[in-house]
């Protein structure tokens, strides 16, 4: 996959996924789908920027505030929050220790991507590259997949 299809695709996936299901989530459960939407809307706005090769200075700051974000989610997945709309899969909880791990491999790579300069324009396209994989590999375990919702 080039570096600009995987960009596009990234930030394809992260535009259809904002707020879905929302409207009927309570406590803790809409609480992280408003993080997980707030990460994805700063991931959008990274990847146009990115595409565009526009406002490079701007991704730090998103960065930084996935970064924060990213520091906030074992504590969204409390045990047996489980409500729908929950796109959780119970597995988290029955592999806690692997699903901490992954999100604080997103909070790794995003301090990266925060750390990369803005003149260094294939040095971010390759960290928001880490960070996509890192969303991604947390997801594809524990988030049920869009057409079984």
């Amino acid at each position: 996959m080039t570096k600009l299809t995987l960009i596009s695709a990234v930030g394809i996936s992260l535009s259809c996924s904002a707020h879905e299901g929302h409207e009927h989530a309570t406590g803790v459960v809409r609480e992280r789908m408003e993080l997980m939407t707030d990460m994805g809307q700063r991931l959008l706005a990274i990847s146009k920027r990115l595409r565009a090769n526009r406002d490079l200075d701007k991704i730090s700051g998103d960065a930084r505030a996935i970064h924060e974000m990213a520091g906030k989610i074992a504590a969204e997945f409390p045990p047996g929050s489980m409500q729908p709309p929950t796109a959780a899969k119970p597995m988290i909880w029955q592999q806690w220790d692997d699903f901490t791990e992954k999100a604080k491999k997103l909070e790794s790579e995003v301090a990266k991507l925060s750390a990369t300069g803005a003149a260094a324009a294939d040095g971010l396209r390759t960290q928001f590259r880490a960070v996509a994989y890192a969303c991604d590999g947390c997801h594809e375990t524990y988030r049920v997949p869009k057409t079984n919702r």
